[in-house]
């Protein structure tokens, strides 16, 4: 519950929630937003009131789904051992962060942290805003598989978001995710499962494996026979790096015909 996570692009739907903030008198809470695109990071302070054990219990934080009640989040939080101003009263301050990057999290749902204290408790809810509508399968055309990510170029500590979707053809119980650095080697790998759809999505996170400057490449192979590839760049993305990138691309969708036409792709 410690990690922090880019906003991802093209989620530009706005709802609001009232009030980021509940109070029942002994404990109260507030968080920094309570309308998030899926993979970002919300940030909560509390604070107890009263003659409270601090050395003895922990405050406990759980995450669930408003409508199903389906646990997604269970953490222990420790107060801090010195007292703050807050609303001209002593309390006792506690921090802690929800990632809706973990598992457990989807599109256009609301969820419910909660933050308990001996039999005294804060709510709060927060949504992930819904997809904004566009259709992968329209975007699919006479492709087997179409694959995106949500951005061109990364940072360390960015997201990599990638999502697609199959044509009835290409439908199979399990797609294989693979990324190359720079010169070819394996940096990362991953199984999903595509959705009743036929659509997909994985997360991977930028981190030390993508240490090198350059164009990364991702591969997904559906069964063996079908498969798409993408680029993007990690770190620097300058006037350089943009035309290895365009050329990349060219190469790419040249291959792409070449294998389509192999196999009689329609």
């Amino acid at each position: 519950m410690e990690k922090k996570f880019a906003i991802p692009l093209g989620l530009f739907l706005v709802s609001i929630i009232p009030s980021s903030f509940a109070w029942d008198g002994s404990i109260a809470m507030d968080a920094d937003q309570r309308n998030v695109v899926l993979g970002q990071t919300i940030k909560y302070k509390g604070y107890l009131y009263g003659e409270y054990p601090i050395k003895d219990q922990n405050v406990l934080i759980t995450v669930y789904d408003k409508e199903t009640k389906d646990l997604i989040l269970l953490d222990e939080i420790t107060p801090s051992s010195k007292t703050e101003k807050y609303f001209e009263n002593t309390a006792w301050p506690f921090t802690f962060e929800v990632s809706t990057f973990e598992d457990g999290f989807s599109l256009g749902k609301t969820y419910v942290v909660e933050a308990m204290y001996d039999d005294k408790s804060a709510k709060l809810d927060f949504l992930i805003q819904p997809d904004p509508g566009f259709t992968c399968l329209e975007m699919l055309g006479d492709d087997p598989i179409f694959v995106q990510t949500n951005k061109l170029k990364y940072d360390q500590g960015d997201v990599l978001m990638v999502s697609g979707c199959l044509s009835r053809d290409a439908a199979t119980k399990e797609i294989h995710v693979t990324i190359y650095d720079p010169e070819g080697k394996i940096i990362g790998t991953s199984a999903i499962k595509p959705k009743s759809d036929r659509t997909f999505s994985d997360n991977f996170a930028i981190n030390d494996k993508f240490g090198e400057d350059g164009i990364y490449s991702l591969e997904i192979d559906a069964g063996g026979v079908y498969y798409s590839t993408s680029s993007f760049a990690v770190p620097e993305f300058g006037p350089i790096a943009l035309i290895i990138f365009a050329v990349s691309i060219s190469l790419i969708l040249v291959n792409r015909k070449i294998f389509g036409q192999m196999f009689n792709f329609k």
